[in-house]
């Protein structure tokens, strides 16, 4: 039996990419698109990798700071919102045999080396929220 295409209003939209107009302070914009169904965090990859710049924090249009943890939809973002990417400057730490990466106001830390000396943050993750 042939199969017949569905009608387009009847295609799931959530294949369907968002797009998102992202700038930075210096007037640099790039159109970055992500699925209605990715979190910030997609969001902020697709944009790190179109700035090359791994270090990026984002805006939603009313200036608030969004949550990497959250969906798109959680944090209140719509197909064609404009944002603003912050480049935030990574800080390292280190002891004798362990070293820590993060960014300052960032939502986490990257720890590694010897779990005895900090290399292993696994167990307080949870607890590392703007890190000064």
């Amino acid at each position: 039996m042939a199969k017949t295409a569905l009608p387009e209003e009847e295609k799931s939209t959530s294949q369907v990419p968002n797009r998102f107009q992202i700038s930075l302070p210096s007037g640099h914009s790039e159109t970055v698109s992500v699925l209605p169904y990715s979190t910030v965090v997609d969001l902020q990859t697709a944009a790190q990798q179109s700035f090359g710049h791994h270090f990026l924090r984002l805006a939603a249009p009313d200036g608030r700071l969004l949550d990497p943890e959250d969906s798109l939809q959680a944090s209140g973002l719509q197909d064609g919102d404009s944002l603003t990417a912050v480049a935030q400057q990574p800080r390292i730490a280190a002891t004798r045999s362990a070293f820590a990466l993060w960014c300052f106001g960032g939502n986490g830390i990257v720890t590694w080396g010897d779990p005895l000396e900090g290399g292993d943050s696994s167990t307080v993750q949870h607890q590392l929220r703007n890190v000064q």
